[in-house]
């Protein structure tokens, strides 16, 4: 059974959360590379072998191959739409639960004529940050690298608005 914060995931039979969502998120890209990679090899593989082989073997197996590309189209299109999905949801700095969440909360605002601000979108790259890691060159990675508990997390009304080096240099030759 998954916590409240976690959700069953189908494609890996356990729980997605804080704990293991940038290892999810780093398995389903590589599946997707993969998808795509192995449609590349399908497709110069049935390109390149109809003008050689005549036998009647090699027709059985390019069908065979022809099968395998039918399937794989629609596993590549879930995967790619489910790996554009967790992008989108990770330059909200939004889980899936905080989407639908969101959704009706963006409506009520709405209809009490205010603007909806979801309180954890921190800006693209904190918000990639607090997913992948501050190190770039591990975002790729499949490690876990998470701060926190899981329990608490920083909100955009957590960061103070800063103000740019020259103009306090301004405010401070003003006050003298």
């Amino acid at each position: 059974m998954c916590s409240e914060n976690d959700h069953h995931c189908i494609w890996i039979n356990n729980c997605v959360g804080h704990e293991n969502y940038k290892i999810f998120l780093v398995f389903v890209l590589y599946a997707v590379i993969a998808s795509f990679y192995s449609m590349i090899l399908i497709v110069g593989s049935v390109i390149y072998s109809a003008p050689k082989d005549e036998q009647l073997s090699s027709d059985s197996s390019r069908t065979l191959i022809i099968i395998c590309g039918i399937i794989l189209c629609p596993l590549t299109l879930a995967l790619s739409v489910l790996l554009g999905w967790h992008i989108h949801l990770i330059l909200q700095n939004k889980t899936t639960i905080e989407y639908h969440e969101g959704v009706r909360a963006m409506w009520l605002a709405e209809k009490g004529g205010d603007l909806y601000h979801h309180p954890y979108d921190l800006g693209v790259y904190e918000n990639l940050i607090s997913v992948l890691g501050r190190s770039i060159f591990c975002w790729l990675c499949p490690v876990s690298v998470n701060t926190g508990n899981g329990l608490r997390f920083r909100a955009s009304y957590d960061i103070l608005p800063s103000t740019p080096p020259c103009d306090l240099q301004k405010i401070a030759l003003h006050s003298h």
